[in-house]
C-alpha cells in the first residue's frame, strides 16, 4: 500500500488537470455522477467517500478518508465545510454501524483481493444494516476480450459478478451499473462528449456485460 500512497503523494498537484480535465476524463466523471445521482437520492445521509483523493466526489459525502496526506491537503482546500481523515481504510475512524453509504471509485482495482476483502470486512462493520457499499471495478469479461496485459499495481485488478459476491457474505449486490463501453480513446476529443448519453444507454442494456467497468451497490445484510 506504501508504493500506492507515494505514487498519490508525488501525483496529487496535477491529478485533477491530468486526469479528469481532459475530454477522456471528463467522459468518466460524467458517467460516475450520473449512476451515484441515482444511488444517492437522499442528501441527508451520512455518506463516507473512501480514498476520496483530491475530493473530485466529495460533493456526495460528508466524510473522506485517503491515505495521501497530499492527496487530503487539495480536498481540504476545496471543501473546507468536510471532515477529512488521513486513515488506513481498513482502520476507519468511525463507530459501529453509524454510516448509510460509503462510495470508493477508482480505488479497489490497484489491490488484490485479499485487501479488497479486508477493507469491506471494516465497511461492513462501520455501516448501518441496510447501508450501501458503492465502488467501480474494471468488469474481467472485458479485459479478457481485450487481451488485457496486467502490468504493476495500477488499475491491475478485474473482477467478475461472481467475485464480486465472494468478497464479502456481509453484504448482497443490489445493484450494478455498466460504465465505459466505447474505446472512447480511439474517438477524436472533439467528439468524446458527444458519445456519452449513447455510451451510458448501451452500458446499462443489453451490453452492460462487456463495459469496461461495472460500478456495484452492496447493500449490507
Amino acid at each position: 500500500m506504501s508504493e500506492i500512497i507515494n505514487y498519490y503523494d508525488k501525483i496529487a498537484a496535477e491529478y485533477n488537470s491530468d486526469r479528469f480535465a481532459n475530454s477522456y476524463g471528463k467522459f468518466i466523471d460524467r458517467q460516475e455522477r450520473k449512476i451515484l445521482d441515482k444511488l444517492l437520492p437522499n442528501k441527508d445521509e451520512l455518506v463516507l467517500d473512501l480514498a476520496c483523493g483530491s475530493g473530485r466526489l466529495l460533493n456526495y459525502a460528508v466524510y473522506g478518508v485517503d491515505g495521501s496526506q497530499e492527496m487530503i491537503k487539495i480536498a481540504k482546500e476545496k471543501y473546507p465545510d468536510k471532515e477529512i481523515f488521513h486513515s488506513d481504510a481498513e482502520k476507519l475512524l468511525f463507530e459501529n454501524n453509524s454510516l448509510d453509504a460509503i462510495i470508493s471509485f477508482h480505488f479497489f482495482m490497484h489491490l488484490d483481493k485479499v485487501r479488497i476483502k479486508k477493507i469491506l470486512e471494516e465497511c461492513s462493520r462501520v455501516l448501518k444494516p441496510g447501508g450501501s457499499m458503492i465502488f467501480d471495478i474494471p468488469a474481467a469479461r472485458r479485459r479478457k476480450l481485450i487481451s488485457y496485459n496486467k502490468s504493476g499495481w495500477h488499475g491491475n485488478l478485474a473482477l467478475s459478478k461472481a467475485d464480486t459476491v465472494d468478497l464479502n457474505t456481509d453484504f448482497v449486490i443490489k445493484r450494478s451499473f455498466g460504465l465505459l463501453l466505447f474505446p472512447i480513446h480511439r474517438i477524436p476529443k472533439k467528439m468524446r462528449l458527444l458519445f456519452n448519453s449513447l455510451d451510458y444507454f448501451l452500458a446499462n442494456s443489453l451490453l452492460k456485460k462487456y463495459s469496461s467497468y461495472h460500478v456495484y451497490e452492496m447493500i449490507k445484510k
